[in-house]
């Protein structure tokens, strides 16, 4: 590959090029976005990862606070919310895989 680079190089960068032949494509998930149920379910997926992200920052902060600040019972219950949104996270992140192993099943 490194060869492939540096005689591409010496031509002028016009005889090597790594994107010949790929063409991008969604894979199993390809017939989710042909219809408008599909793009919205994709959607509320979306946001509601980038909320549960949001969620996640913010008790990882709030766990920093109480810590910093020795507040025991406050320190417990953001111990809480920070494994409640990271597993929150986790199945977000999960349902992908698990659609994609259903349709390709």
């Amino acid at each position: 590959m490194l060869q492939a680079l540096v005689r591409a190089s010496e031509d002028g960068g016009t005889g090597f090029n790594p994107f010949d032949g790929i063409s991008p494509d969604f894979g199993p998930f390809e017939g989710l976005f042909t219809s408008r149920i599909g793009t919205f379910l994709a959607i509320v997926w979306a946001a509601a990862f980038v909320y549960v992200a949001f969620c996640l920052l913010l008790a990882i902060a709030r766990v920093a606070t109480s810590r910093k600040g020795g507040y025991g019972d406050d320190l417990d219950d953001a111990r809480n919310q920070l494994l409640r949104n990271a597993a929150a996270a986790v199945l977000l992140a999960a349902v992908p895989v698990i659609f994609g192993v259903l349709v390709g099943a």
